[in-house]
């Protein structure tokens, strides 16, 4: 016999789904290389890129400024996760929303930089840098693995960085109105040493709040079936 309370409980189930797609937002694509092999359907690699234990490992040789980037190229509104860490005290630099080889935008970690962040904008191969100061003054040491979280909506970019397994902190924001949508990647210069891993993109979404949907969920869960 069908009860109220099985029917009740596949709602709760719904809503609970629906719950948690809001809060994290829709996987657009997802990468942690560890196959150990650089996929050539998620990416257009600039040729100094290698998988090494697990992780993208970019070396370059002096000289140029190659970039590489993900195959999709429809990313528009956004939150890209990454960790990465630098090596000999050089820069690490993510793109966004590139259109190809020489327009892009990009945001740069650099040391020593002076507490700040480059946020660069680059069109037919040349840039402007914006050099804004960083909220947390958390500013990545070399040999280091980090976390960051972009949030790009519209013309706005905002940046999220911790040590990595730490709580993100708000670094810094950006507004540029150059490009609405393109590929992800990264870019490389003058003998750097950069590793990237546990790449991910998602939509937007709404962020869980201090008391997460799921728990009242369940807790509304909890009072149907002593009623029953």
């Amino acid at each position: 016999m069908f009860r109220p309370s099985m029917l009740v409980f596949l709602l709760l189930v719904l809503m609970l789904s629906t719950s948690v797609c809001l809060a994290g937002g829709e996987v657009l694509f997802q990468e942690d290389f560890d196959s150990g092999e650089l996929d050539t359907n998620k990416w257009i690699p600039d040729g100094t890129w290698s998988i090494v234990d697990g992780v993208l490992d970019i070396a370059n040789d002096p000289g140029g400024w190659p970039v590489g980037y993900t195959v999709k190229n429809d990313f528009a509104d956004f939150k890209l996760s990454a960790d990465f860490k630098v090596s000999g005290g050089q820069c690490s630099s993510f793109v966004l929303r590139a259109q190809n080889e020489t327009d892009y935008n990009m945001v740069q970690f650099c040391q020593p930089n002076d507490n700040s962040v480059w946020w660069h904008t680059f069109a037919g191969g040349n840039y402007v840098v914006d050099q804004i100061p960083i909220e947390s003054e958390l500013i990545p040491e070399s040999e280091v693995w980090y976390s960051v979280k972009f949030v790009v909506e519209d013309d706005n970019f905002t940046l999220y960085i911790a040590e990595q397994g730490e709580e993100l902190e708000l670094a810094n924001s950006w507004q540029n109105d150059s490009y609405k949508s393109g590929a992800i990647g990264f870019w490389t210069c003058c003998g750097e040493h950069i590793q990237y891993d546990n790449i991910l993109v998602t939509t937007i979404g709404l962020e869980p709040s201090a008391v997460s949907p799921e728990s009242s969920l369940l807790d509304t869960w909890g009072n149907v079936r002593k009623a029953y």
